[in-house]
């Protein structure tokens, strides 16, 4: 039986033009061997799969490359190509900083660095994972990759950059090699397939190259996998089973039924989703992304999404159903299930219930539109104007019982619809006091419009009963916001002054009564700083006084259990008795 090769290898890249979706890189390395600018190190980092290594062959083999092309390729031909091509070339080596990490193993690199190469023109070392060699290994390593000789030259690969000293960074040329695009990896894996007569479905390939995350060389290995599953036939619904991945049919399903809020469908849907072996972390993650390419496209960004044509063009339909304000609160919904997976002893339940308060959204924003709208339409205001006062003492009663009862944002807005009435009210009775030749009274669908005089001393009354705010009654309802911008940092102060009451000597004279003088001098910290603020909010600049009282106790807190129960006795005696009935103990 012949020996198998995995596609990864026997499709690897033999020249700069085959190497996929690097194209900045293979260009700039191409430039710099066609205008003889090869620097003596480089680095390429980036995540696997990606062809760093690749690179580093096909770089190592070019310029060691008797008859280049014009455009900077290996013409694969000659003596030095030949036996690269067939792992036996004498000045090409490549080193594994994994497993030789040691201090030793560049020793012995810088040994053989001195011996000139054998029949080409430059001697090359290709040291992969070198992120793996040790601290001392690399401080061996400075001088050699600093001045090497004209003919050597270093290639460093490794997927974790961070890990490299600044010292090593500093001596080479970086290139960062990209994660793979989908199409990318698509294009190559249809030529794969074309060449190895395998049979396809576009979807199938997409699937791939979706699940590789950006790696061509996993790409190749679920090629190869799906090739000896479906013997030969790829299909959508072979990949879905071979890899054990959610279809996204099952997805539009029940973002359909969300919106459709057939929360009964959703949950069929969802007990068929883990009757196929699925568990709820899986579906969370799925439909959160499924909702998030909705987002996308319904905001014209479907580049950004990473399938196929035919899947995108299900996402573009289905975003046309539903705005984007209600997708966020439905990912919003998934992302707080997700939080909390983990911890939850029923996970089923715990995501069944995310799936129903998504299906109940939409009910439950139009019960609070149609409330808002209730709201709107009944005027609270309505009462009070159409309850015309008949005397200045009922106009008394009216504003006094609404000062008790409204907040003081409200009351200069009351106060004026009540003077208003007044005005209106006193109008029509000097039209009625008249004599009998004057002119019939104005109709009620006509405006009275009161005099110039009437207007200016009315304003005079709205701007005065605006200020009928008692200056005890605002300080005490901001009271504790003064304090809390007063002590950011002084807690102990914060919880004395939150507890005093509020005491007025005088007319501008705050009165504070402490029990100790560690009390006085934490509330005299923070006074400057109060009384300003107390002054930018209410234009009054209060002066101070504390006095000193040791004959005022706090009540001490209760914490031992006994102290609590002889507490509870003294409201209720007859606890004692139901303890004893019982045979209770305290813990």
């Amino acid at each position: 039986m012949e020996n198998f090769i995995v596609s990864a290898r026997k499709y690897r890249p033999s020249t700069f033009r085959t190497i996929v979706g690097q194209p900045s890189i293979t260009l700039t390395l191409k430039n710099a061997i066609r205008q003889n600018q090869v620097a003596q190190a480089f680095l390429f980092c980036g995540p696997r799969g990606v062809g760093k290594t690749t690179c580093a062959r096909i770089l190592a083999k070019t310029i060691n490359c008797h008859n280049r092309t014009d455009d900077g390729e290996a013409c694969n031909q000659c003596e030095s190509c030949l036996s690269f091509n067939n792992s036996s070339s004498f000045n090409i080596f490549e080193l594994d900083a994994a497993s030789n990490n040691s201090v030793d193993a560049i020793r012995n690199l810088v040994e053989q660095v001195r011996i000139p190469p054998q029949g080409a023109t430059y001697k090359v070392y290709i040291i992969d994972e070198v992120h793996m060699l040790s601290t001392q290994a690399f401080n061996a390593f400075l001088k050699t990759l600093e001045e090497p000789p004209a003919y050597a030259k270093f290639i460093l690969a490794t997927t974790e950059k961070h890990k490299i000293i600044p010292t090593i960074l500093s001596r080479c040329q970086i290139f960062d090699f990209k994660r793979i695009k989908i199409n990318d990896i698509v294009s190559h894996l249809t030529y794969v397939a074309g060449q190895e007569n395998v049979n396809f479905e576009k979807e199938a390939l997409d699937i791939i190259g979706q699940k590789s995350d950006g790696s061509l060389r996993d790409a190749l290995s679920i090629f190869d996998q799906a090739v000896s599953y479906s013997d030969g036939n790829i299909t959508y619904q072979h990949i879905i089973e071979n890899l054990n991945i959610l279809d996204y049919d099952y997805f539009f399903k029940i973002i359909y039924n969300i919106n459709q809020e057939d929360i009964a469908q959703v949950l069929i849907n969802y007990n068929e989703i883990i009757e196929k072996g699925f568990d709820g972390q899986t579906f969370i993650d799925g439909i959160s992304e499924h909702l998030r390419n909705l987002i996308a496209c319904k905001l014209k960004v479907d580049h950004i999404i990473e399938t196929g044509d035919n899947i995108k063009t299900q996402f573009i339909e289905q975003a046309k159903e539903m705005s984007v304000p209600l997708m966020l609160q439905y990912l919003d919904i998934f992302n707080r299930c997700n939080a909390t997976y983990k911890t939850t002893n029923n996970k089923r339940l715990h995501v069944e219930l995310a799936l129903m308060m998504a299906c109940n959204l939409k009910s439950k924003q139009t019960h609070v539109n149609n409330s808002n709208t209730t709201t709107k339409t009944s005027n609270p205001q309505t009462n009070i104007n159409q309850s015309t006062p008949s005397s200045p003492h009922t106009t008394t009663q009216t504003f006094n019982r609404l000062e008790k009862t409204t907040s003081p944002v409200m009351k200069t807005v009351q106060i004026k619809d009540i003077l208003h009435n007044e005005r209106k009210a006193n109008n029509e009775n000097k039209e009625i006091e008249k004599p009998l030749e004057t002119p019939p009274l104005q109709t009620e669908n006509k405006t009275i419009t009161p005099s110039k005089d009437e207007v200016d001393e009315s304003e005079k009354k709205i701007e005065s009963c605006s200020q009928l705010q008692d200056p005890l009654e605002k300080l005490t309802q901001n009271w504790k916001s003064y304090v809390e911008k007063a002590t950011p940092n002084a807690i102990a102060a914060r919880m004395l002054l939150n507890e005093q009451k509020i005491t007025i000597k005088g007319e501008d004279k705050l009165f504070f009564e402490v029990a100790n003088t560690i009390a006085e001098k934490e509330i005299k910290d923070v006074m400057t700083s109060l009384i300003q603020i107390i002054h930018t909010e209410t234009k009054i600049k209060y002066q101070y006084e504390i006095l000193v009282n040791q004959s005022i106790r706090t009540e001490s807190k209760i914490i031992d259990p006994d102290e609590k129960f002889k507490k509870m006795l003294t409201n209720n005696p007859e606890l004692l008795t139901f303890k004893q009935q019982l045979n209770l103990s305290i813990i």
